[in-house]
């Protein structure tokens, strides 16, 4: 058998190289429901206004208040209640405070209504300008106000898609998301039968978001005819397993290869596996980012109370390499985050990467990601051959490498810098969309593509 030897610098010793050869609860209304709506969070702020282009009705447990077309909406947390001023041009036609929640809804006969966020106070996300389908949901909590919208699902997947995924993309992978991003929001629990406000108790009953924490959601404006046109071909169609809705999580990108639900966050999920994807290139498929020792300490100081930070190492990586921790260490000093964690005050694109420190005149030292390539000659040419399938030879005796490797280079002058060499956007779990575009362009479709990334689920029409 022909030794392939690695052809870098190994501080540890010689790399020796065998060649290429939590979740949420899924309960949910069963099949049957008719056409759903879903309550979405659309923010936390302590003041709101909102426009009306048709007639709408303003509802509480004191009573209505019509709302007449081209009016204004403004409200504010007031110790607890919340104060509603509803005008027209000049005119005040109602101005009191109401206890919640508050259901600003569609007068009968108004059709395919809508409402616009027109002003907003200090919050993150922002929607102003933004135009909403439906009813909007207004709930006291603690002097802030949580605005909400009660749509119909259909209807709110038509931006979703539109939001989620680039709609120049071939039809079949529109799809794909269409039947995903839809199950993940029955998943969720997020369907709602609210008609008058009396089934919503507060801030609690929202289920899903209209940022990157749920899916991205941003209003009628943002309707493609493309994903439109998705989501009214696979209508009602979710994945399911044993019967209930699948915890179907997306991401951006995987670059070869998705990760284990139980490397992430623990939990085994039968469909929610490390699959290997087709090659495709994206944006995200090699990715560099760099802190200098100030910038670091400063995104860190939340987590990490060291003075200076010596060393940064990944652990407990999953079986495509993503760490699920990381240990940092300074003198005595020493914190483990989680991968969740550490991947938001770094805003990393993943954790699947290689990390190295380097400056200061010293060696460059670094941790090579197990499920990184090192480069071998195998007597007659140069191959890539992952990490993890490496046996690294110390005077001590041979260990595998599915640890990673820690390497030495040689030193660099400047500023010292902790430098993330990394593949992937995304925690890893579920469909890649990069890798569903790269499946539909290779003539798979939408069915081909979910079951590729959600294995041993069903498809079900549900409505």
């Amino acid at each position: 058998m022909i030794r392939r030897v690695a052809v870098i610098g190994i501080a540890a010793g010689l790399i020796l190289c065998i060649g290429p050869g939590p979740l949420a609860d899924t309960s949910a209304a069963g099949a049957g429901t008719g056409d759903p709506r879903v309550l979405v969070g659309l923010a936390r702020t302590d003041y709101v206004s909102l426009s009306f282009s048709q007639e709408y009705q303003l509802v509480s447990s004191q009573g209505k208040q019509e709302i007449p077309e081209g009016a204004k909406v403004s409200l504010q947390s007031r110790r607890g209640r919340v104060s509603v001023v509803i005008s027209s041009g000049l005119s005040v036609l109602y101005n009191g405070e109401l206890s919640g929640p508050v259901v600003i809804e569609p007068s009968a006969g108004t059709g395919e209504a809508s409402f616009t966020v027109s002003g907003q106070g200090d919050s993150n996300p922002g929607f102003p300008g933004t135009e909403f389908r439906g009813s909007a949901i207004i709930l006291e909590d603690g002097g802030f106000l949580v605005v909400a919208n009660l749509v119909d699902l259909e209807r709110y997947l038509w931006s979703v898609v539109s939001s989620e995924m680039p709609c120049n993309w071939a039809k079949e992978a529109l799809k794909a998301q269409a039947v995903a991003s839809r199950t993940y929001a029955v998943h969720k629990g997020a369907l709602s039968d609210v008609s008058d406000g009396g089934n919503i108790t507060g801030p609690a009953d929202i289920k899903m978001w209209a940022n990157e924490s749920s899916q991205v959601y941003r209003g009628k404006l943002r309707e493609d005819p493309r994903a439109v046109e998705a989501c009214n071909e696979t209508k009602g169609q979710i994945l399911t397993y044993n019967g209930a809705p699948a915890a179907t999580y997306f991401h951006a990108a995987s670059a070869g290869m998705t990760e284990a639900s139980r490397s992430v966050w623990g939990g085994d999920v039968p469909y929610l596996v490390a699959v290997e994807e087709v090659p495709y290139e994206s944006p995200h498929n090699q990715w560099e980012v760099s802190f200098d020792l100030e910038t670091l300490r400063e995104r860190l100081k939340g987590a990490f109370q060291g003075s200076r930070i010596d060393t940064i190492v990944g652990c407990e990586p999953g079986i495509s390499g993503r760490w699920a921790c990381v240990n940092i260490s300074s003198g005595n000093i020493h914190a483990q985050l989680k991968a969740s964690e550490f991947r938001s005050l770094l805003d990393l694109k993943s954790m699947w990467f290689s990390v190295f420190k380097r400056g200061g005149g010293g060696d460059t030292i670094g941790q090579l990601n197990p499920g990184h390539e090192v480069y071998i000659h195998n007597g007659t040419s140069v191959q890539a051959v992952k990490l993890k399938q490496c046996t690294m030879e110390n005077p001590g005796g041979s260990q595998g490498a599915g640890n990673g490797a820690y390497v030495m280079g040689p030193g660099a002058s400047g500023p010292v810098t902790f430098v993330f060499q990394g593949r992937g956007y995304g925690h890893g779990v579920g469909m890649s969309q990069w890798g569903a575009k790269a499946m539909a362009e290779g003539g798979a479709g939408y069915k081909q593509i979910l079951m590729h990334y959600y294995p041993s689920t069903h498809i079900e029409t549900w409505w």
